[in-house]
């Protein structure tokens, strides 16, 4: 019975809604009393009809209630209940007051989807954003092309060109996750100095290619437990001067040892092509 009163209520509500909107602003009534067909006015936007006329009298129209709506002259006998409360990932457009519905959209960062708001796909390192999200659609994400690469997981973020190294730099390529490494090391020489500058630009490229937090602490833990005294509170970067320090500064064997044991492999394999 609830649902056969509600689909007539429906059925009245949209017969009004499409009926143009009378110039008269009228609709056809039965007389209570007497049966006869009579003409009644229809209740303007924010009233409802709390009782239709009769031969004697008008319409009578009465305010909606709080969080009660009509938006349109009508003749419907209760206002309709408003949308509930934006949630914490939707904006509020519109209140909800006697004369409009509330409107919620999508807040920044999210889509629509089902009448749900989801939150727009972060595309992972090694991809990017092919097609920007919006309040109505998702991200689209798509691998890196050859020449390209992304190093961050994003929604907005798209793949970046890789570098061009000058003419006298050593070049190592770059993949879809990392930029080309330029570097001033001459991997070949057998100068004190040059090798003293081949072990810092390794050092250089392991800050610049740890892939996570854990990597970092597992490097940090390994590192920390070799120089010990007075290590505790330095950084990485702090951390793998000192081991190049201690080392002599031309000995690549202690840092590919403390890459193996923190399990940075990507690394150490990259470093032992490069230099060894």
């Amino acid at each position: 019975m609830f649902m056969w009163y509600v689909s007539l209520y429906l059925a009245a509500l949209l017969a009004v809604l499409c009926s143009g909107q009378d110039a008269d602003r009228s609709y056809p009534w039965k007389d209570a009393q007497t049966g006869e067909a009579i003409t009644c006015g229809q209740c303007p936007p924010g009233t409802f009809v709390g009782s239709h006329c009769t031969k004697q009298r008008p319409t009578e129209c009465l305010p909606c209630a709080q969080s009660h709506y009509t938006e349109f002259y009508n003749y419907v006998e209760e206002c309709l209940m408003c949308n509930y409360p934006c949630t914490e990932v939707q904006e509020e457009v519109h209140g909800c007051n006697a004369t409009h519905n509330r409107v919620c959209r999508c807040k920044e960062g999210y889509y629509s989807m089902f009448d749900f708001c989801l939150r727009h796909t972060v595309c992972p390192a090694g991809e990017g954003v092919k097609t920007a999200g919006t309040r109505e659609r998702n991200v689209e994400c798509e691998p890196c092309k050859n020449g390209t690469f992304s190093r961050v997981s994003s929604s907005s973020a798209s793949c970046q060109p890789h570098k061009v190294c000058a003419t006298h730099q050593a070049t190592i390529p770059g993949d879809s996750v990392y930029d080309t490494f330029c570097s001033l090391c001459k991997a070949n020489s057998t100068d004190p100095q040059d090798k003293k500058v081949c072990v810092e630009e390794a050092v250089r490229l392991v800050l610049d290619r740890v892939q996570s937090g854990k990597q970092t602490q597992r490097l940090q833990r390994v590192l920390r437990n070799a120089n010990r005294a007075g290590s505790k509170d330095l950084g990485l970067k702090e951390l793998m001067d000192v081991l190049v320090i201690k080392e002599g500064s031309t000995d690549l064997e202690a840092l590919l040892n403390v890459l193996e044991r923190a399990r940075v492999f990507h690394c150490y394999d990259t470093i032992s092509a490069w230099l060894q």
